[in-house]
């Protein structure tokens, strides 16, 4: 398959000239692209300079694109199979049905954005641009961010069934949302939710401790069954107690044992439960997503502090960390595709370090 590659070339007068690199018919070709940069604009303080560099290397990045397409289409003798009234919609949902739960968020903005009709022809960079912007009026940089991914994504797709020439996302300026620190729960607010959970049903206060000390979510929670959980013993015949559950959100599998706080809140669960059909029964009887949230908010304002129901999950990470466990076991405990999402609580544990060393030697300065 053929392929382009961008290379720099260093000119005397301290700039870099940028060069399209790609076999034809088995013989290397150079193609200068007439584009310049300056390599120290790359991290330059002045914000024109760095928009420049991105701007000359987003433009080198549709050329490089271009050509690509155009060898690939000559190369195997066959035409693009461009229709620019194929709906983009339909597509898009074919591929959605087998991806996460952040496709049917983007469709969700896709129809309100476009009124439910969107043509292949219709997508540009201007009209990305301008659905860039509508999301950023809705919701966070960083989901922005995460959102984007998923439209060029679905394009890198039609990119390759022949149905676009080029990937027009590839050639905008993408929001750089900044990640947010997880927001957790320490041991001292866990206390006052747990002295202030008699003011609330047992059924939501249970499942909301469970996931705490599981890293479960809330899809997780309400669709947790008996099934879902396993018993087994060690070398030393101790009792062990574990789930083994298909994530609702990644559809990956996590496995996660019990500590004794969970145990105790399953044993709960099980009292009075009848035996006949108990494995397809659900653990936790949560009601609507509506009341998870009005009871959310009365825990809120019993307790003073913010937090949300994910709250518990990030929770559980940072406790993990906290605790000394290995970034790679608090990986697979939290069903995390990727080390990037798992690195955010051993960040999260640094900075609290860091700051109790700050108060400590402030402390030890105020003593002398």
């Amino acid at each position: 398959m053929a392929r382009v590659y961008i290379r720099e070339k260093k000119l005397k007068d301290g700039k870099v000239s940028l060069r399209l690199d790609y076999y034809l018919h088995g013989e290397r070709r150079i193609e200068t692209l007439n584009l310049y940069i300056t390599p120290a604009d790359k991290k330059s303080r002045d914000q024109l300079k760095r928009r420049t560099y991105e701007e000359v290397y987003i433009n080198a990045e549709y050329l490089r694109n271009k050509k690509e397409q155009q060898l690939i289409t000559d190369e195997h003798d066959l035409p693009l199979k461009v229709d620019k009234k194929a709906s983009f919609i339909e597509y898009f949902d074919k591929l959605a049905t087998k991806r996460n739960h952040n496709w049917q968020s983007v469709r969700k903005h896709l129809i309100a954005f476009s009124n439910g009709r969107l043509a292949f022809g219709n997508i540009n960079e201007e009209w990305l641009s301008r659905f860039q912007d509508y999301l950023q009026e809705h919701i966070k940089d960083v989901t922005v961010c995460s959102y984007i991914g998923v439209i060029t994504t679905c394009l890198n797709h039609a990119l390759r069934d022949k149905i676009i020439a080029i990937n027009p996302s590839n050639n905008i300026k993408k929001v750089r949302g900044k990640e947010l620190p997880p927001k957790y729960l320490p041991d001292e607010k866990l206390a006052v939710l747990e002295a202030m959970s008699s003011e609330l049903p047992g059924w939501f206060t249970d499942a909301f401790f469970f996931s705490c000390y599981t890293g479960l979510r809330l899809s997780d929670v309400e669709t947790l069954t008996w099934n879902d959980i396993e018993y087994t013993t060690d070398t030393h015949g101790n009792s062990l107690v574990s789930i083994s559950k298909m994530q609702v959100k990644t559809q990956e599998m996590v496995r996660v044992p019990l500590s004794e706080e969970a145990e105790e809140i399953l044993n709960r669960q099980a009292l009075g439960r009848s035996q006949i059909g108990l494995a397809q029964e659900r653990v936790f009887n949560l009601k609507s997503r509506t009341t998870t949230k009005r009871y959310i908010e009365r825990w809120r304002k019993l307790t003073g502090f913010h937090f949300t129901y994910h709250s518990s999950r990030h929770t559980f990470g940072t406790m993990l960390q906290s605790s000394g466990v290995d970034i790679n076991t608090t990986s697979k405990l939290m069903g995390h595709k990727s080390l990037e999402m798992t690195l955010r609580y051993a960040k999260v544990v640094n900075r609290a370090r860091e700051e109790a060393i700050t108060k400590l030697n402030s402390y030890r300065r105020r003593q002398r």
